[in-house]
């Protein structure tokens, strides 16, 4: 449990460390390597890490940008399906995400579509959490995140991880609230892996 709290503690200083601008000048942006396009707000940057989940060591990028007060990032992590299946780690992703926000009830997982940018486009499906709330440091954080895996034409097999974050000192109104869902959305429903 502790690598695992260790885990997101470190995946959010990374996305802290996103390179900073005071607007969201939204475009697509496109990851060959990744096997992705997505909608950024801002100048992004690569980090690389290694998550450590049973017995496999598997590396994931991770491309972040921030834009005002929110950070956003994919992760992707290539694997091999013959040794790894995707539903068990997404399962211990999702498992270790919830605890970012002290919560009374366990939050529901919730179910996605996402749209590849292959032509033609499929639906892939995928889940994740629509948090907010004050974490156990006392910090009130709307945090989106979203995992889904694909394999790509040539038989890579990919796991993505999208994430939103934004840290207040204390609850935000309601107007604020909104404007950050706003652009939370538009960043999860500008990616498209291929």
């Amino acid at each position: 449990m502790l690598k695992t709290k260790s885990f997101f503690v470190k995946a959010i200083a990374l996305l802290a460390l996103a390179a900073c601008t005071a607007t969201f000048n939204w475009r697509e942006v496109r990851f060959d390597e990744q096997n992705f396009v997505a909608l950024l707000p801002a100048k992004h940057h690569f980090e690389q890490q290694v998550v450590r989940f049973d017995k496999h060591e598997l590396t994931m990028t991770m491309v972040a940008s921030r834009a005002g007060e929110v950070i956003f990032a994919i992760g992707t992590i290539p694997f091999n399906a013959k040794d790894l299946q995707a539903d068990d780690f997404i399962t211990w992703m999702s498992s270790n995400a919830k605890n970012v926000l002290q919560a009374n009830a366990a939050p529901q997982i919730i179910q996605y579509e996402v749209k590849t940018a292959s032509n033609p486009s499929q639906i892939l499906p995928a889940k994740g959490y629509q948090l907010k709330g004050f974490g156990p440091d006392g910090i009130y954080r709307i945090y989106w995140v979203r995992w889904l895996s694909k394999k790509n034409d040539s038989g890579q097999s990919f796991i993505y991880q999208l994430n939103a974050i934004q840290s207040f000192k204390e609850e935000p109104s309601d107007s604020v609230k909104k404007a950050t869902l706003e652009q939370m959305e538009t960043f999860m429903t500008g990616f498209h892996p291929y």
